[in-house]
């Protein structure tokens, strides 16, 4: 166990998104409204939040978590996406944020890896 009676284990989820209109994918503010509401929704901490648009297109966001954290990099000329969670300890499902993102965004089609970090169980 680490210091404070948490264990070293969380939830990874990565999602590849394709097929998405470039306006949704060029627009830093409504994604970031959109992945904030969908890790509060989760029930995580959301820390602080960072927003960039590139030029002439793109975005990434960064939503720091009490947790660990939530990415997206966008790359609207390609309708594509890259979507990163990955949340600490048990009680938080990276899959349930993206799939809220993924209802409210206009997402197109997506395939989505999972992987667990560290040793669940272990105390």
């Amino acid at each position: 166990m680490a210091d404070g009676g948490h264990l070293a284990y969380g939830r990874h989820l990565l999602a590849d998104i394709a097929d998405t209109s470039a306006d949704v994918l060029n627009d830093g503010e409504a994604l970031a409204r959109a992945l904030t509401e969908a890790a509060l929704a989760e029930g995580t901490t959301v820390l602080g939040t960072i927003r960039h648009a590139f030029e002439p297109t793109g975005v990434t966001v960064l939503l720091l978590l009490a947790e660990s954290h939530v990415s997206l990099h966008t790359y609207p000329d390609e309708g594509r996406a890259f979507f990163d969670a990955f949340t600490c300890g048990e009680r938080c499902e990276p899959i349930n944020i993206f799939r809220r993102f993924a209802l409210t965004s206009a997402l197109g089609t997506y395939r989505i890896i999972h992987c667990e970090r560290g040793e669940a169980g272990k105390r």
